[in-house]
């Protein structure tokens, strides 16, 4: 039973993180004037990085109930990916965009990009692991 629900956690978390970046991410400034999609984004984010960090956690718990250290290991470290980007990395991009530091915006922004496509492969590298 834990097994099971082991991977359909891992399926969500995978599925739901490519959906956002292949077609929800993209979408959002291409059909959205950039006045509008900015700010949605900018609300859009923590609620994402939440909902990605509380199910990394349930993955986690069933990943150390299972016994399955290696996914454990996925599972927490991407937790923490996703509570650095929400807590941290996300604000500090935010205040730099709205000081017009378009530089330091940018090296914050891919920071978070990068550990959104390093968690991404990592869950990818836990699917083919079950």
């Amino acid at each position: 039973m834990l097994d099971a629900l082991q991977l359909v956690l891992l399926s969500v978390i995978f599925g739901g993180m490519v959906t956002f970046q292949i077609l929800f991410a993209p979408l959002i400034f291409i059909k959205l004037k950039i006045d509008i999609a900015r700010p949605f984004i900018r609300a859009f984010f923590p609620f994402y990085y939440l909902y990605f960090a509380a199910l990394s956690l349930a993955y986690l718990i069933i990943c150390l109930f299972v016994g399955d250290n290696v996914q454990a290991i996925i599972a927490g470290v991407s937790l923490l990916g996703f509570i650095i980007s929400r807590q941290l990395l996300m604000p500090k991009a935010n205040t730099a965009s709205d000081a017009n530091q378009k530089s330091r915006f940018n090296l914050l922004h891919r920071a978070t990009v990068a550990i959104n496509t390093l968690q991404l492969a990592a869950f990818f590298a836990a699917l083919i692991l079950i």
